[in-house]
């Protein structure tokens, strides 16, 4: 299933870092550090809790799969790994993704509103 008017289920293929029967890593657009990916499934769905178990299973694989890739391409020191689950942070999309962003030596990351965080 998938929504005519979300970005995730309309991703452009050329984009894609890796994928799997059930998920997809793409490049964040809108990163907060060099290498920030999301991880999908493929499946247009809003709530971690109602993802299958090898819909879960699949998108942990993705997740550190992406984590292997971003230390092969940009050494980061470290990772912030999250994601938000509903509506509370005003989230622009309802289709499920993980955040995995590189940290590296001396940066700070600045989370913005789709943390919750207010400038």
């Amino acid at each position: 299933m998938t929504d005519s008017n979300c970005p995730y289920c309309n991703y452009d293929e050329f984009d894609v870092i890796a994928q799997n029967e059930f998920g997809v890593i793409l490049p964040e657009p809108h990163s907060l550090s060099k290498g920030h990916s999301v991880i999908i499934p493929l499946r247009h769905v809003s709530s971690f809790f109602d993802i299958t178990d090898k819909e879960r299973k699949s998108m942990l694989s993705l997740l550190e799969q992406a984590r292997n890739e971003l230390t092969l391409r940009h050494h980061p020191t470290g990772f912030h790994i999250g994601f938000n689950d509903g509506t509370v942070f005003g989230e622009s999309t309802a289709h499920l993704h993980i955040h995995i962003i590189p940290r590296y030596e001396n940066q700070t990351l600045a989370l913005d509103e789709r943390w919750g965080f207010t400038g």
